[in-house]
């Protein structure tokens, strides 16, 4: 029997767990949002109370939702660009890599040295790590905002990339997220960058939040128009914005007795509440 891998993560790394506690739970229903075994299947391997999260629907469900349909854009990426270099910043123990068909891409996972260890012994003790040509799956211990992560990325010139950092952005600064763009544009030249961002609202609520307020962790940056990015630096283009929480309403049995009934009444009130709350943006840096 393999004994269990304790988590002791504080601060923001801690909240790669809310990720993964919301991507197992989905997998063990009948019909999930999401199928994710391999999140089940880590879950399982680790020694973490997680029931502190359990009264997060909201954040179970959004988590879930904003993974699907980032899922949908990288695969469409990986379609058209079948040998593109992905690089997946705050990896946590986020497992896209596994869900997607990956089979010529070369994919960098990014994030503290502490959560790249704790990453290495979990997904060494599942038994399915070496499924799918992990081969190709490359580690990098080391803040996203310590820019020498960037010279582990091995890319040969003009060949197709794609950056992604998801439920990361809230937790930088607006000056540290745009230094972190500006210095992507200027060691990669023209690329997309896809993140999702939430509303300056909800950047001010963390005390309120259904799970990260069980964290030490903090929300620190917001933005309530995704055009003003392309403020941020020459060449910055947005390409893409997706509203992903309207996708609460694709099964109203998901959400609890009195929205439901608000969403039957009035069906334009929950997304005129929520819809900016949290959005997946595709920005093109450079030109």
């Amino acid at each position: 029997m393999t004994l269990a891998q304790t988590v002791q993560l504080q601060g923001v790394p801690e909240t790669l767990m809310i990720t993964l506690y919301a991507r197992a739970v989905e997998g063990q229903r009948a019909c999930p949002v999401l199928h994710d075994p391999k999140a089940v299947e880590i879950f399982n391997h680790l020694d973490y109370d997680c029931s502190k999260f359990a009264q997060g629907w909201a954040s179970q469900l959004a988590c879930v939702i904003r993974a699907r349909q980032m899922d949908q854009i990288v695969q469409n990426f990986m379609n058209t660009h079948p040998y593109a270099v992905i690089v997946n910043l705050g990896a946590g123990l986020c497992t896209r890599y596994s869900r997607l068909q990956t089979a010529h891409v070369h994919w960098y996972d990014v994030d503290f040295p502490d959560v790249i260890e704790l990453r290495r012994r979990v997904f060494g003790t599942c038994n399915s790590h070496c499924q799918n040509g992990e081969h190709h799956n490359y580690l990098v211990a080391k803040s996203i905002l310590d820019f020498t992560w960037m010279d582990e990325i091995d890319r040969a010139p003009k060949q197709p990339m794609m950056v992604i950092y998801e439920g990361v952005a809230m937790y930088l600064t607006e000056a540290e997220n745009q230094a972190l763009l500006q210095q992507i544009q200027a060691r990669f030249g023209s690329i997309e960058v896809l993140f999702d961002v939430i509303s300056q609202g909800t950047a001010r609520s963390t005390a309120k939040h259904d799970t990260v307020s069980k964290t030490s962790a903090e929300f620190k940056w917001g933005i309530n128009r995704s055009l003003d990015l392309e403020g941020w630096g020459p060449g910055f283009i947005l390409k893409r914005e997706e509203f992903y929480l309207q996708h609460f309403l694709d099964d109203l049995q998901r959400l609890p007795t009195v929205w439901r009934l608000i969403s039957r009444v009035f069906p334009a009130l929950p997304m005129r509440l929520f819809r900016n709350s949290g959005r997946i943006v595709g920005l093109q840096v450079g030109l």
